[in-house]
Order: structure tokens, then sequence, then C-alpha cells
């Protein structure tokens, strides 16, 4: 009896520890893997945002592709006609006062916070600042905290989707690593809003991009990676969340 006992536990002990093993075994989900935040403002109003003011001022394209860039189309510049009046909308979504006739002044990050707060996305959710890194600084602490809708990636790891944002030092400023990301520091960030590995690019959209509000066609892996160049050093991908 205690023979036939034995047949019987041993294939059922080798099965609790094949289940065990596979358990224990799991990998990590990675951020494309996370469930989108519900409840939280769409993405596709993030990138409407973007579309509505390309389209206002002209629906400018640089090619950064290769050096020096091109500009297969170009737009309203930021001191013509009505553009100055639309500046002046970014810069009152951070509390400014300027407009595009103060052309001394870099407005991408008052351009990127106005998309945020057209979206509808929450003052907690993204720190809306005339600086990428002063957000950026932001939502590097806001991702330990429950339920982020923005998480920072490095650019290497990550493949990008619209909606995203991609974002590199420049001028002075050196840092290329998220762990060094901290306030005050010069930097410009897009919104990646179109996707073409098999053709070799992305369309990203952004303010003050050669004097307007220009889409970017930078190159793209065939699995939707950025690759940095050295014009746009892109080190950090922030991956949305959102539905």
């Amino acid at each position: 009896m205690a023979g036939n006992v034995d047949r019987w536990l041993l294939p059922m002990v080798a099965i609790l520890m094949s289940m065990l093993t596979a358990c224990s075994s799991v990998p990590v989900p990675s951020v494309s893997d996370l469930p989108a935040k519900t409840g939280q403002p769409r993405r596709s109003a993030l990138l409407a945002a973007a579309n509505k003011e390309w389209q206002f001022f002209g629906r400018q394209q640089i090619d950064m592709r290769q050096e020096p860039p091109s500009a297969p189309r170009l737009g309203l510049l930021e001191d013509e006609g009505d553009a100055v009046q639309r500046i002046a909308l970014y810069w009152q979504s951070v509390g400014r006062s300027y407009t595009g006739a103060d052309t001394q002044q870099p407005w991408s990050a008052a351009f990127i916070s106005y998309l945020m707060q057209q979206a509808g996305v929450a003052d907690n959710d993204f720190q809306r600042s005339e600086a990428h890194f002063n957000y950026l600084s932001y939502l590097k602490q806001r991702q330990e905290a429950p339920d982020p809708i923005f998480v920072l990636r490095p650019v290497s790891t990550q493949p990008v989707t619209p909606g995203d944002l991609i974002c590199t030092s420049r001028d002075d400023n050196t840092v290329d690593t998220i762990a060094a990301i901290h306030p005050g520091l010069p930097g410009h960030c897009d919104l990646v809003y179109e996707l073409h590995p098999l053709l070799g690019w992305a369309g990203v959209i952004g303010g003050n991009v050669y004097n307007s509000v220009s889409e970017s066609m930078i190159p793209l892996t065939w699995d939707g990676r950025v690759i940095p160049t050295v014009r746009r050093h892109w080190f950090v991908v922030v991956k949305n969340l959102m539905p």
C-alpha cells in the first residue's frame, strides 16, 4: 500500500514544483504591458490638441533625418500675424504674459504644457511649466506615487507610441540619464504624433521648432525605438499611460 501511495505522490510533487518554478520566473511587465489608467483624459484628446495647433501654424515640417535638416513644408512663424496671440495662450497656460513677439523667450515647454491643459490633464498629473526639465523632474517624482499617467524610461529601452513625449538636453546641459534630471536645466521635448517604423521615421510635434509649431521627422528603428542624433540627443521617453 505504501509503495502505491509513493507512486501517486511523486507525480503530484513534480507538478507542484513545476508550478512554483513557473510562478517564480514570471517577468516584470514592461511599460508597454501596463494597463491604461481608466478614468483619465484620453490620449486621443492630447493628439487632437497637437494636431489643431500644428494645423493652425500651417503644418510646417522639418526633416531631421540628415544634416543639415531640410524643410519639406514651411508654415507660419512665431511673430507673424495671428501666431503672436496664439503663442500668448501657450504662455498663459504656465502663468506668463509673453507673446510670440517675445522671440527671445523659448516657448516649447509652454506649448507642451498648453497641450496638456487642452487635453484635460490634471495639475497633479502634469505640472505645467515654462521649462521642460521642471515638469520632467515633477513626473520623475510623480511616477513613484499611486496611479501615474506618465512614467519616464530610457529611449533605448522602450518603443514609442503616439502620445508619448521624447526629450533631450540642450545648450550647456549634458544630462543624459533619468537619474540626473533636475529642475532648471535647459532641454526640449516633442510629442510623438505618427509612426512609420517600416519607413524608418516618426513624426513628432513641438513648439518653437524653427520658430513655429513643427512636425519633425526623426529616425526610428523597425521596432519603434527613437534613434538619437547629433542635433537631438533623445535620452528619455515619457510613456503615456492614458487610455
